[in-house]
């Protein structure tokens, strides 16, 4: 059970890095190797220049939910031998709607949202683009369901363009169940040809898949590692999730890995993060936490809400407080937006989330009936 609680508490950690990784685009975009005209403080070009990037690295962040993902929806189906195809026909008919209905309703509220117009003019030109896309409640309906989840992108909500890659991620991960008991070659097959196809339509549905199956194999073939593997392997993913393509911490990888330094890297520290707390006793213990737990189970409302916060709650208030200067007001700003997407994110999780799992419930019993 510490396994699985501490697979929640990294994705509650991992969903804080890209609130902070947003928020550092708002304010300090060039924390992000991002252009902008706003002031520049040492603090945060320090940061840039360190190897503690991690805790703003919403790039690493993501890569690390796919990995998980790959382990617990491979948890929830092999754990207990019997039903495993029931569980995943039931699963895989959920899956869409358990994603979807939060997904869309956060679009819609977006699109609402949008709607008040927010002096975004003393911010980064990244943030001055939030929620400067207007069309129709039709189109907003369109973005959320069908357009995050088919061709991976969303015009109101910019989080969204992951939804494409977990939900083919998750459909991978139950054929991939299903081949468990058939032939490992062959799953380690299919495995393997999937990423490949999935490179060729995006580097990004390419490593998404890389990380969830790579997730699933550490569910099905991981061994425990004492603490002077696990600690080392942990110090070197968080300091992977950490680069940037010209920080002086990475100036020896980017000698050789050149412009693609900050992706492989932030591919390859998931995998070391989540291996590493996973399969030692002592760090899943740690993390084994319910301040940390809860947060994770709030991930994915926290996910869906923070960029519409950032705009309605974070803009305003920094504009606001303006005059005491630019470094107080954008740290009081942000230290809002991070307490108000947790407290709003406990009804949308309640609430939301919870009607899609019963949606997501109802379409099962109507399938499931006429499944033999």
């Amino acid at each position: 059970m510490s396994k699985i609680n501490s697979a929640e508490s990294i994705r509650g950690l991992a969903c804080l890095a890209v609130v902070l990784s947003h928020l550092v685009f708002t304010f300090y975009p060039y924390a992000h190797e991002y252009a902008s005209s706003v002031p520049k403080f040492k603090a945060f070009l320090g940061l840039y220049d360190s190897p503690f990037g991690f805790i703003y690295s919403g790039n690493a962040a993501v890569f690390v939910f796919f990995v998980l993902s790959g382990y617990v929806l491979s948890y929830a189906i092999l754990n207990k031998k019997e039903n495993i195809n029931k569980k995943i026909i039931s699963m895989s008919v959920k899956r869409y709607p358990r994603l979807a209905i939060p997904a869309v309703i956060s679009v819609l509220i977006c699109y609402t949202v949008f709607l008040i117009n927010v002096d975004s003019s003393h911010v980064s030109n990244w943030a001055a683009n939030i929620g400067s896309y207007d069309s129709s409640i039709l189109y907003a309906l369109y973005d959320g369901a069908i357009s995050a989840f088919i061709f991976g992108k969303s015009q109101y909500n910019w989080v969204l363009w992951t939804m494409q890659i977990e939900l083919f991620g998750s459909f991978l991960i139950f054929l991939l169940c299903y081949l468990t008991q058939k032939s490992k070659i062959l799953l380690l097959a299919i495995a393997l040809i999937f990423t490949i196809l999935g490179f060729l339509v995006s580097l990004k549905m390419g490593f998404g898949f890389f990380s969830f199956v790579l997730g699933m194999l550490f569910y099905l073939y991981g061994k425990k590692i004492n603490i002077y593997i696990a600690l080392p392997m942990l110090i070197l993913g968080l300091y992977f999730a950490g680069a940037h393509n010209n920080s002086f911490s990475y100036q020896l990888i980017t000698s050789i890995l050149n412009t693609k330094t900050a992706t492989l890297l932030n591919v390859l520290c998931a995998p070391l993060i989540v291996y590493s707390i996973l399969m030692n006793d002592k760090l899943s213990s740690l993390l084994d936490n319910k301040f940390f737990v809860y947060l994770g189970r709030l991930s994915f409302s926290m996910y869906l809400l923070h960029m519409l916060i950032i705009y309605v709650v974070g803009i305003p208030v920094f504009n606001y407080l303006l005059s005491y200067g630019y470094l107080i007001s954008s740290i009081i700003a942000s230290i809002i937006v991070i307490i108000v997407t947790i407290i709003l994110s406990i009804p949308y999780s309640n609430y939301i989330d919870d009607l899609s799992i019963k949606v997501g419930k109802w379409i099962e019993s109507k399938i499931m009936r006429k499944t033999p």
